[in-house]
């Protein structure tokens, strides 16, 4: 070994030895981008209007009312990457739903109220085209109709979201083997019971002329057989899971299944958009109750998905996030009246259970209410529903005269004064009724769940979508 003792040729075993490694670090590296740019079946949990502080609500709920896990925080969220998204419109700081999921999808900063159109005016083929070219299956589930902004940003482009219409001549074109959620009354023609339309083709019909099999209720999805399935469960958007017919109405936990049963049975691999809208539509009536158990609804939904990833662990990515928040939830100290010696109020356990007690939406409350409630009727329903609260006389004569009770509480004034009463009792208070300009979270398991890792802007969700589908710059 004498001859190491020279300086040059130590430094030349050296150099090679460096070579070497680096070498080995570059095939090891090679290996690993080839097995993680390849998911061959990838899930886009959207929690639409949800939080981290809405989540959190329904994960305790969960862990206190029910003594259970929750899926996302205590297994994709441990397991995987953990990252914060913009939520911003290229128009406005405050984002709606279609600009915000055409950042997701399309990977282009829109203008409100624009679904797979960039502010530009150019369009870019969305993840789920992308991933069709690949010759993966894709599925649109959603508890809201399902030509709503959100699923119609991954596989229509328009510049205006309520041109349903069209979004429907795209989604024939498009093709994907999978859609359901609500909506029936896009559906059918002028003139038929649950039609909201005045004219126009009969798209039931056009659908079923294209190989799909069709599903109106529960026991249709259960049995539905075919190479595609459209299922279309109620005439708008789904109802609150307070308020659903659990006898005919599917929940998401039922159409995810259903999905996963339809996508998996080749080898193709898919991509599937699972929305829930009740999140949202919770936000913005301010109704806590009704927002929780959307909360867990979608919990529920991506175990399965966390089930399949489980046996695919290889192949599969898991991406659960939201397009923007709605209503700035969150548990707050509060004072216990407005005297000048008032204590301040902390939210308990207790405050959790109260929430539970809660047997219907408030959309279905104010609904029974009526738009100008009386003071019998009040009562009542605080006897019958809302046992154990307390209305303040403030609130009881905004409700008599249905006064939005501020300029952030707006959307349904009825709905909204319940909500405010559900606060005072439960400490649980609403920022807002509307969507807010505050980042939301993405949790990935799986494929690439690294890249989503970190403060990124929504558009970088799509742009990793594209690379790992291998398509980072196609249009």
């Amino acid at each position: 070994m004498h001859h190491l003792r020279n300086p040059l040729t130590r430094r030349a075993v050296s150099s090679r030895r460096a070579v070497i490694v680096a070498a080995a670090l570059a095939l090891v590296s090679a290996a690993t981008a080839l097995a993680e740019d390849a998911p061959k079946y990838i899930f886009i949990f959207l929690a639409d209007g949800g939080s981290a502080g809405g989540m959190e609500i329904a994960r305790s709920f969960n862990r206190v009312v029910h003594g259970e896990a929750f899926t996302i925080t205590d297994k994709v969220m441990r397991d995987g990457s953990l990252g914060l998204l913009t939520t911003h419109a290229a128009d406005s700081l405050t984002t709606d739903s279609a600009a915000a999921a055409t950042a997701l999808a399309a990977g282009c900063k829109a203008n409100i109220g624009a679904v797979g159109v960039c502010a530009d005016g150019h369009t870019s083929k969305t993840v789920m085209e992308r991933a069709r070219e690949k010759g993966m299956r894709a599925a649109l589930v959603t508890t809201s109709t399902v030509y709503d902004a959100s699923p119609a940003a991954f596989l229509s482009h328009l510049s205006n979201r309520k041109d349903f219409e069209s979004i429907l001549d795209q989604y024939l074109r498009a093709a994907p083997d999978l859609i359901l959620g609500g909506g029936r009354e896009q559906f059918l023609p002028a003139g038929r019971p649950e039609s909201a339309r005045k004219g126009g083709k009969d798209r039931l019909a056009e659908f079923t002329a294209r190989g799909y099999a069709y599903a109106s209720d529960k026991a249709g999805l259960a049995k539905a057989s075919g190479a595609k399935l459209l299922g279309l469960f109620t005439p708008g958007e789904m109802n609150f899971d307070l308020d659903r017919d659990v006898n005919k109405e599917p929940s998401l936990v039922e159409m995810t299944r259903a999905a996963i049963r339809f996508l998996g049975r080749d080898d193709r691999g898919f991509m599937a958009f699972i929305e829930n809208e009740n999140t949202d539509s919770a936000g913005h009536l301010t109704d806590v109750a009704s927002m929780v158990q959307a909360y867990r609804d979608f919990d529920r939904a991506v175990a399965l998905a966390y089930e399949f990833y489980v046996i695919h662990r290889r192949e599969t990515l898991i991406l659960v996030t939201s397009d923007h928040d709605s209503g700035g939830v969150g548990f707050t100290l509060a004072l216990q009246d407005l005297r000048p010696d008032a204590k301040r109020v902390a939210a308990n356990e207790e405050d959790l259970k109260k929430i539970a007690s809660i047997p219907i939406s408030l959309r279905k409350a104010a609904a029974l209410l009526g738009p100008r409630p009386t003071a019998e009727a009040v009562d009542r329903m605080m006897h019958d529903v809302f046992k154990g609260f307390r209305l303040a006389p403030d609130l009881k004569k905004m409700l008599l005269a249905a006064q939005p009770p501020a300029r952030n509480l707006y959307t349904d004034p009825v709905a909204n004064i319940l909500g405010l009463m559900v606060a005072n009792n439960t400490q649980v208070y609403w920022g807002s009724g509307g969507h807010t300009h505050q980042p939301v979270f993405v949790a990935a398991l799986g494929v690439g769940a690294e890249r989503f890792r970190g403060y990124q802007d929504n558009t970088d969700f799509a742009k990793h979508l594209f690379s790992l589908l291998g398509t980072p710059n196609s249009k």
